[in-house]
């Protein structure tokens, strides 16, 4: 399993607009989703519960969250996964035909996002897609000056819908959504997405909800969870 970052801040997520603002497409949340969190979760959560994080207020610096270090890289997949990295994703609803490029953490401790509206960022640090546990593929919705981005209609995909995952060997892995839903920024649940451990799920993860032109920020997440189209019941008798 591929290794991950030391430390991961809220903050990271937040897919910032700036100052370009385009009115949300907004819909109901659909698929069973506290059942896809509690097969995400494990023991050894990769972020705070949300009972354990406090509120934060938008207009500050949110606190440190840290998650599991490189010295501990957690139990070995036992998925059937490929083993080369993500560099497509396909959502034929959507017209999405995306390059996805490898991303990590930054200088100050952030999850990486692209700087443009084309490409999809796979957090590199965690599973590729296929493998146990949540894959994240996050990208803008809007950026200032750019325009709607790759995951713009991210909140239209229904239950069903179907997508793929292109890797760097040339295989091609179908996905079908099983829930959508969005998340407060406060109330990001960052065990479940950043989660090594459980069903192989694929994260797919934008901004949303509210625009809040003083700090050029949403204030929600948009978060749509997928698995592979031939998943077999996931541990405990669990099927999606």
């Amino acid at each position: 399993m591929r290794r991950f970052a030391l430390l991961l801040i809220v903050a990271g997520l937040v897919l910032v607009a700036g100052g370009y603002l385009l009115l949300a497409n907004g819909s109901d949340s659909s698929g069973d989703i506290e059942n896809v969190e509690a097969a995400l979760r494990s023991t050894t959560p990769t972020g705070p519960s949300i009972g354990e994080q406090a509120p934060i207020d938008p207009g500050t610096e949110p606190p440190t969250t840290t998650i599991p270090s490189d010295e501990d890289p957690g139990a070995p997949s036992t998925s059937e996964a490929p083993v080369a990295d993500p560099i497509g994703l396909r959502i034929e609803r959507l017209g999405i035909d995306a390059p996805v490029v490898a991303y990590g953490v930054d200088g100050s401790g952030q999850m990486e996002v692209p700087e443009n509206v084309t490409e999809v960022g796979w957090y590199r640090f965690g599973p590729a897609p296929g493998e146990d546990g949540s894959a994240v593929l996050a990208a803008h919705v809007d950026l200032a000056g750019s325009g709607p981005g790759v995951f713009y209609d991210l909140d239209t995909l229904q239950v069903g819908d179907r997508l793929s995952v292109v890797y760097a060997d040339g295989s091609e892995t179908g996905f079908r959504v099983i829930a959508r839903t969005t998340y407060d920024k406060t109330r990001l649940p960052l065990d479940v997405i950043f989660s090594r451990e459980g069903p192989a799920v694929l994260t797919l993860i934008t901004c949303g909800g509210a625009f809040n032109r003083s700090i050029k920020r949403y204030d929600s997440n948009v978060v749509v969870y997928a698995v592979p189209d031939q998943r077999a019941p996931a541990p405990g008798g669990q099927a999606f």
